[in-house]
């Protein structure tokens, strides 16, 4: 099995409704697919996708998600004003299989993911050196 990673720009975002953006989340996590967002989701966003995941998890097709975010907040009372009225959600998100991610370290600065391949047992034995 091969990873995939999608980079979805803030641009992309801003043309959904939340429906619409958690849908197309679903949809590529579903295909096995580790989505990277160019900004945050907003918290009741985050929430409906959480909801969303709950209800179609199936124990042999779709195992949920893993839900990871870093953000990247403004220092000031100006800029967060600022960031308010101009609609900005500053950060990244990635969201991805539960299937697939390992294991997250996650600190202030920065996440990091382990995914995991599932490698059949005749393609092991290939590698191995047979």
């Amino acid at each position: 099995m091969e990873i995939q990673l999608d980079f979805v720009s803030a641009e992309t975002l801003a043309r959904k409704g939340s429906a619409e953006k958690i849908s197309f989340i679903l949809d590529k996590i579903k295909r096995n697919i580790i989505v990277v967002l160019e900004e945050a989701l907003e918290p009741q966003e985050e929430a409906e996708l959480i909801e969303a995941t709950m209800r179609e998890i199936d124990a042999e097709e779709f195992h949920g998600i893993e839900f990871y975010r870093i953000d990247s907040r403004a220092k000031g009372l100006r800029e967060k004003i600022a960031e308010y009225i101009a609609g900005r959600r500053h950060g990244i998100t990635i969201v991805g299989p539960t299937r697939l991610i390992e294991a997250i370290k996650r600190e202030p600065d920065y996440i990091s993911m382990l995914a995991k391949v599932d490698i059949p047992q005749e393609e092991k034995k290939k590698k191995g050196g047979e």
